[in-house]
């Protein structure tokens, strides 16, 4: 991972066509604006992650429908939503990946 330090106002260039900015730093939250082709695709990470997991689910149900092969996304389903349980309780540092 790279780790780049910007203050208020300041940018960085991803590749050829997106450039991130900083616009505001308010506590334990970074407002930042990226301004990029209308054609790229800017997720935030949970969302992003969650269009993964469904994507994961539609491909298990399309290809069996036997009830043994339905345990993998039990597992799936149970493992997503302990996740979700413990990101209620933990505090997050807040993310700056708006669309």
């Amino acid at each position: 991972m790279l780790v780049i330090s910007r203050k208020v106002n300041e940018s960085l260039v991803l590749g050829d066509e997106i450039i991130v900015t900083v616009l505001a730093i308010e506590g334990d939250r970074v407002k930042i604006g990226i301004n990029a082709p209308r054609d790229t695709i800017i997720l935030r990470q949970e969302i992003y992650q969650a269009v993964q997991d469904q994507s994961k689910i539609q491909e298990m149900l399309s290809k069996e429908t036997e009830s043994d092969s339905f345990e993998p996304l039990r597992k799936l389903l149970v493992s997503e939503s302990e996740t979700q349980e413990s990101e209620k309780q933990e505090p997050s540092a807040g993310t700056a990946e708006e669309k």
